[in-house]
């Protein structure tokens, strides 16, 4: 039984990895034949070859900065999402609050990040606070929505049964309007963790010494192109990683939701 269920959960891998995996290796080719065959200039476009060797050559230095971009974005995502959480569950129970500050909150998203990172910056300081915080400043706004819009879309009939069964209200959340969430909650982790991503960098294209975002900035300066294509899909590849965790979390704690459904 062990092994049948280890050979199917590796089929099930497998049937999910093989297809960007081809498409990833076939992209390749062809982009290193077209760098090759058309003698494109390395500032315009360098081939994966010149890459990779930008990371074999800078390999520390990128593994320095990977990993302070990193921890900016998994600390803002932690600390936007905890305190989407918190708005998404007011505006839920509290149409005073979702009318008075949704408003705000939306306009407060539409302004661009880059305008308003400089702001947040001389608030924060040039440390890796105000990288942070602008980092949770992206990854609040897509939670706490889908955190309202799950906890609003609870089944009637189930409440009226907790009513029925004299469930308190703390019992009615965690019981039944929180289960019912999670798919939405999921929904807006899965946004939040590739805001945290770009948030970090753009927060580190403002003021920065350090972090991916620097390295991107400070070889476009210098003209390092294959650094700064190196840069920028090592931030890609953090992006689909922090992405598989939470996916991988959602199959975990939705498994009964169609949307996790892997028989598709």
């Amino acid at each position: 039984m062990a092994d049948l269920a280890a050979n199917t959960l590796s089929k099930r891998a497998f049937d999910q990895a093989w297809p960007p995996t081809a498409l990833l290796i076939g992209l390749l080719v062809v982009w290193e034949l077209a760098c090759r065959a058309l003698d494109i200039a390395p500032y315009i476009l360098p081939a994966p070859s010149a890459i990779w060797l930008a990371v074999t050559t800078n390999s520390a230095a990128l593994a320095f900065h990977t990993g302070i971009t990193m921890f900016e974005a998994v600390t803002g995502f932690v600390i936007g999402s905890a305190l989407g959480a918190l708005l998404g569950t007011g505006f839920a129970y509290s149409r005073f609050l979702e009318r008075g500050f949704l408003p705000f909150i939306i306009a407060a998203n539409t302004i661009p990040v880059v305008a308003i990172a400089p702001i947040i910056i001389i608030w924060f300081g040039h440390g890796m606070a105000s990288k942070v915080a602008v980092t949770a400043f992206l990854s609040f706004f897509p939670l706490a929505l889908n955190m309202m819009k799950g906890l609003q879309s609870y089944d009637r009939v189930v409440m009226d049964v907790f009513h029925i069964a004299a469930a308190t209200p703390w019992q009615r959340f965690w019981k039944m309007r929180l289960p019912g969430a999670l798919p939405y909650v999921f929904v807006g982790l899965k946004l939040n963790v590739t805001f945290s991503v770009i948030g970090a960098i753009v927060a580190e294209f403002v003021q920065a010494d350090r972090g991916l975002g620097f390295v991107v900035m400070t070889a476009y300066r210098s003209m390092a192109m294959p650094r700064l294509w190196a840069a920028m899909l090592i931030s890609a590849l953090m992006g689909i990683l922090f992405f598989l965790v939470i996916a991988a979390l959602e199959r975990l704690f939705v498994r009964w939701h169609a949307s996790v459904d892997e028989t598709r």
